[in-house]
């Protein structure tokens, strides 16, 4: 800080004055005058962002590209309208930043060059993703513009990751700007001849797929894509039919799941183009296979060996995606839902073993009988719903399919531990999806409730806003869907189970074990793995 100045004159006084009684009095001298000291100088500070937080938002960028832009001119469920928007407002950020610390002075010499061509790959990126949804705009093509947009903006990657500044930058203080996309085969390697005796030579044909759908599927990589998902689909079931033992009890029904997962890819691929919710099934169901294998720890240990690494992880998003509104018939198929698969667990769990034949063959019929309801739900909703949860509910092509095959085959066989398995996954197959939707009325689903009533005992209100706001989507929602669920699906009930009606069986099974049934603990091992969607 400044010192404050004084300049005053200073008056010398006459200790001998001469005395002249006619002159007038001295006058009184002038006060001093201050002068205000100039302030100190700003501190001078840079408004350009960090670039490791661009690289942060990149990422995000990069993936809400798997498997393409897509875009709704009906909002549904509180999901927006496309992640073309998520998409163009990630890079116009990242450029705006870009351009802000290119200003400030932060680059030079051939890192500043490099940069540069990072604004002009974002220019072609923003052009073609606009394009990638609007029939092709002046790319030509809807296949142009999608090629245009993976190239430019795996060129950004490719420049940031080459450049030793840059690639400091993105990584400073343990950020991981500017993440690698999963990388492709190597050239002239092709899913034909690709190496594929473990899984990790497995996921990395997995790998190239992930990587040729950034941008979405079209006329130019469909052949590709399709030939890498079902060499994958073929070798994942060759390996598990010859390691039997690497892939038992909760890693089964993951491998299953993924192969399962990977037939349901294959729909959305020849839906491209066709069908605007195709690519955002993909994005959701690529990332999820890749969370299955990086959540289990036997099947993340078995992709990552002899210098190969298979199912590689995208990164992070910035967000986490909103949770879907549901309407009054998806709220009551939500609660069913998580109840039938908590209590056909513990059923399960009870029976398996016990030799009563009537009992497990009741409970097997009542397990089909529950994919089936499931299945047709789920199907009848269509748009966004089905494409945010397939992978979880669509029979065969879901986890569902295989946690109950699983469980099928535990009650056949008597393998007490491949039920509990089954049981574990369907607790948090159902925990997974009720955790990302929200009940008409606000709230939340309570993922260990055993009956409808335990798992809509957290869906109230907490607000009237939040009220107010949830009857508002369901009003808009249900007038398409409700309708459609009434007249295409039957509405989920949950199911007899030993000629109890499911709501029962809870209590039921309490009194004859002479206590009162836990809602709050479901009765299998708590798990903590691969269900956090992130969607995108």
């Amino acid at each position: 800080m400044a010192r404050i100045a004084h300049h005053g004159r200073h008056h010398h006084i006459d200790q001998n004055p001469q005395t002249d009684p006619g002159a007038p009095p001295p006058a009184d001298p002038a006060p001093p005058v201050v002068t205000a000291p100039a302030p100190d100088p700003a501190p001078v500070t840079s408004t350009a962002p960090a670039f490791s937080d661009l690289g942060a938002t990149f990422n995000d960028a990069t993936r809400a590209l798997v498997g393409g832009l897509w875009q709704n001119v009906v909002e549904e469920g509180g999901q927006g309208n496309g992640s073309i928007v998520r998409y163009t407002n990630d890079l116009t950020n990242v450029q705006t930043g870009l351009q802000a610390e290119v200003t400030a002075g932060q680059f030079s010499g051939a890192t500043l060059g490099h940069v540069q061509t990072i604004l002009s790959d974002i220019t072609t990126a923003l052009s073609a993703a606009s394009a990638s949804v609007n029939g092709g705009g002046t790319f030509g093509s809807v296949a142009a513009a999608e090629n245009a947009l993976r190239t430019s903006h795996l060129d950004i990657l490719n420049v940031v990751n080459n450049d030793p500044a840059l690639a400091t930058l993105a990584t400073q203080n343990g950020a991981t700007g500017f993440l690698a996309a999963p990388a492709t085969l190597a050239a002239g390697t092709t899913a034909a001849n690709a190496p594929h005796a473990n899984l990790a030579e497995i996921g990395a044909i997995f790998n190239d797929a992930a990587s040729h759908i950034l941008g979405g599927v079209n006329a130019d990589n469909k052949a590709l894509i399709t030939d890498d998902v079902n060499s994958v689909i073929t070798d994942m079931q060759a390996l598990m039919t010859t390691n039997p033992l690497l892939f038992g009890g909760l890693t089964g029904i993951h491998a299953d799941t993924i192969v399962r997962q990977l037939e349901l890819e294959r729909t959305y691929i020849n839906q491209a183009g066709i069908s605007p919710d195709a690519g955002r099934a993909s994005n959701d169901n690529i990332l999820d296979i890749i969370d299955i294998v990086q959540g289990d720890t036997n099947l993340a240990n078995m992709a990552t060996q002899g210098g190969v690494s298979g199912f590689s992880p995208f990164p992070d998003a910035l967000n986490p995606t909103p949770k879907y509104l549901d309407n009054d018939a998806q709220t009551n198929f939500w609660a069913n839902f998580i109840a039938e698969s908590n209590s056909l667990g513990q059923q399960a769990t009870n029976t398996v073993g016990s030799h009563d034949h009537h009992a497990i063959a009741t409970l097997i019929n009542d397990l089909k009988t529950f994919e089936t309801t499931v299945t047709n739900f789920d199907a009848a909703q269509g748009g966004i719903f089905e494409a945010r949860f397939d992978n979880e509910l669509l029979g065969a092509t879901s986890t569902l399919g295989a946690e109950v095959a699983g469980m099928i085959k535990g009650l056949q066989t008597g393998n007490a531990a491949l039920v509990a398995a089954a049981a574990e996954e369907m607790h948090a197959n159902s925990a997974d999806v009720g955790g990302n939707n929200t009940p008409v009325t606000g709230g939340t689903y309570n993922p260990d409730g055993l009956t409808v009533a335990d798992v809509l005992g957290t869906a109230v209100a907490a607000t009237a806003a939040a009220t107010t706001a949830a009857a508002t989507t369901a009003t808009t929602v249900a007038a398409t869907t409700t309708t459609a669920a009434a007249t295409s699906a039957p509405q989920v009930t949950a199911p007899a189970v030993n000629n109890a009606p499911a709501a029962t069986v809870a209590t039921a099974d309490a009194a004859a074990a002479g206590g009162a049934t836990d809602h709050q603990h479901f009765g299998v091992p708590e798990m903590a793995q691969h269900f956090h969607h992130m969607w995108g």
